[in-house]
């Protein structure tokens, strides 16, 4: 183990390179970037201990992430002060994350308590060790001078012990959301644009907003809304010459990786395959189809369903109302990154460009936005499941939005039902026409939408 970490230290550039550099050229970064370096240099100012956590779905950027925090540290850290080891690959090797610390002190002569200079553990992928929560806590309470930054899947804040919790601080990485794609493609969205569009949405304050949206749209060619929706939502899309393909892959790793280790059989993982193709497909679904399809009990498949929730691979829509009609109706599935079903669609030679797909992922997209939402406001996203009723209902401690979505145009009347059936005082309609309000009802080209975070 001590051989492999000092092969670790002294090659920690070489192996992060191909994570944040593209022809020798810096990746774009996202905006995180720049609060994890606000953490970091407090910690060498102050040498007070810091564990600092990255959660998300595969494929959301965390590995570059930390090979972009790597290189940016690699000229103000000694090469023996910051380590980068990639926990899948210590398990591989038969060592669990504990032997990287012991290793470590005996390489640099020093126990965790007698750190002499401040020092930085990026520690990626930490949920492959079992106990990697108790690692991570008796190192921090051992050690001074030291700052462990550590990502995992997002099924890591379930298993998130009390102790832990209360030392470290968690940012949850998303699926990249319009404008973040746009920043990685060098287009910067004026931050007072987005404030005031979610405004919008928030409080239906719509005065003087069109001009300067307007000129928004001459920043970026509008063919970026559809290859977003297509193969935008997760980084590689800007360092991949396949996207699709190398997304599916990632279909699968969680598939034979993270949900085998969940204990799910091999007969299991492989219905899975056909449980995420039959949600991709758009078609109205139900338990029972969806039990009979597959050919597994009810039990088996809220177990799998759950799991890919945890694992952000999808998101359920719940039934508007009661606990009990909730649990009755089935949610609708969304996938947080729309790339997802795409890359499944195209897998299966079933990927054809039209206006249901492009409205499909633009759902996706609005699911993902509203989670968003819901998350930083303590709010949550439900459907009404009456026949007639709205996409989505957002509630907030301000207030309940009703939300329609379409990719062409759209009419009031489903909005119009659902608000009067819970009380709502503003629906929204995000469709492909243009800006307008009335009677309580705003009309939301889906561009403006996709502009607010």
């Amino acid at each position: 183990m001590e051989e492999y970490i000092r092969r670790i230290l002294t090659l920690g550039r070489k192996r992060l390179e191909k994570f944040a550099l593209k022809g020798g050229k810096p990746l774009p970064e996202r905006p995180l970037i720049v609060k994890l370096m606000e953490e970091i240099r407090g910690f060498l100012g102050s040498g007070e201990n810091r564990v600092i956590l990255l959660y998300g779905l595969r494929g959301v950027g965390k590995t570059t992430m930390l090979a972009q925090l790597y290189l940016k540290l690699i000229g103000e850290v000694s090469g023996e002060r910051i380590l980068y080891a990639s926990v899948d690959e210590i398990k591989m090797l038969g060592y669990r994350l504990k032997d990287v610390f012991e290793s470590y002190e005996h390489i640099i002569g020093e126990r965790l308590e007698e750190l002499r200079e401040p020092t930085i553990f990026l520690l990626d992928e930490v949920h492959y060790d079992e106990e990697w929560d108790l690692a991570l806590k008796v190192a921090y309470d051992r050690a001074r001078n030291l700052m462990i930054v550590a990502t995992g899947s997002s099924a890591i804040e379930l298993k998130l012990s009390t102790d832990l919790a209360r030392r470290a601080k968690r940012f949850h990485i998303t699926p990249l959301t319009f404008t973040e794609y746009l920043l990685l493609k060098g287009i910067r969205v004026n931050e007072e644009v987005k404030k005031v569009l979610k405004r919008l949405l928030l409080a239906g304050e719509v005065e003087g907003i069109e001009e300067e949206i307007r000129k928004t749209f001459l920043t970026f060619d509008p063919i970026e809304v559809e290859r977003y929706l297509l193969y935008g939502s997760l980084p590689l899309a800007l360092s991949s010459r396949e996207p699709l393909e190398e997304t599916y892959s990632i279909v699968e790793r969680i598939i034979r990786w993270d949900l085998a280790k969940m204990g799910f059989s091999q007969e299991v993982l492989e219905k899975a395959f056909l449980l995420m193709l039959m949600l991709a497909s758009g078609e109205a679904l139900n338990y029972d189809r969806l039990t009979s399809r597959l050919g597994i009990s009810r039990p088996v498949l809220a177990k799998l369903l759950s799991a890919f929730e945890n694992l952000e691979v999808i998101f359920p829509v719940r039934a508007y109302g009661s606990l009990g009609k909730a649990i009755r109706k089935t949610p609708k599935y969304k996938f947080l990154a729309p790339v997802i079903r795409t890359s499944i669609l195209n897998h299966f030679g079933l990927l054809e460009v039209n206006e249901k797909i492009l409205g499909n992922l633009l759902e996706d997209v609005v699911a993902l936005y509203l989670y968003i939402i819901a998350r930083e406001l303590s709010g949550s996203v439900t459907y009404d499941a009456e026949k007639g009723g709205a996409d989505f209902i957002l509630t907030t401690p301000i207030g309940r939005i009703v939300l329609e979505v379409g990719w062409g145009k759209k009419g009031k009347e489903q909005v119009k039902r659902t608000m009067k059936k819970i009380g709502a005082e503003r629906g929204i309609i995000i469709h492909g026409g243009d800006f307008r309000e009335k009677n309580g009802v705003i009309w939301l080209p889906k561009e403006w939408f996709l502009l607010m975070l």
